[in-house]
């Protein structure tokens, strides 16, 4: 019988148990720390633009602690640079997407 809604898993962000993965990667990209989330990473990059997943979602993903989503999107950057050349706040982006890669062991072997 169709009720006309769906179960979704819980959105809920436990903020405290989110920070350690973004505390242990700020404490080695120290200039993470500065992202403002403005968007301006998201204009240049090509993974963007054909997946919607950008340095921005990235760190929003981090924060929030949203991982198993990190991780999928992580698999989309081309390490390409671009998006450190156009940040306002000169965030070590690529360095950043490395010790994310590094702590999530995306980075295949």
């Amino acid at each position: 019988m169709e009720f006309g809604f769906n179960l979704h898993t819980d959105q809920l962000i436990d903020h405290d148990s989110a920070g350690k993965a973004y505390d242990e990667i700020v404490r080695k990209v120290p200039s993470l720390a500065t992202c403002i989330s403005c968007g301006s990473c998201m204009g240049s990059c090509m993974a963007a633009e054909k997946t919607g997943t950008g340095f921005r979602k990235l760190v929003t993903l981090l924060r929030n602690g949203a991982y198993d989503e990190l991780c999928r999107a992580l698999k989309y950057c081309q390490f390409c640079g671009k998006c450190w050349l156009v940040c306002p706040r000169g965030v070590n982006t690529r360095k950043a997407i490395l010790e994310m890669k590094s702590y999530f062991e995306v980075i295949k072997t």
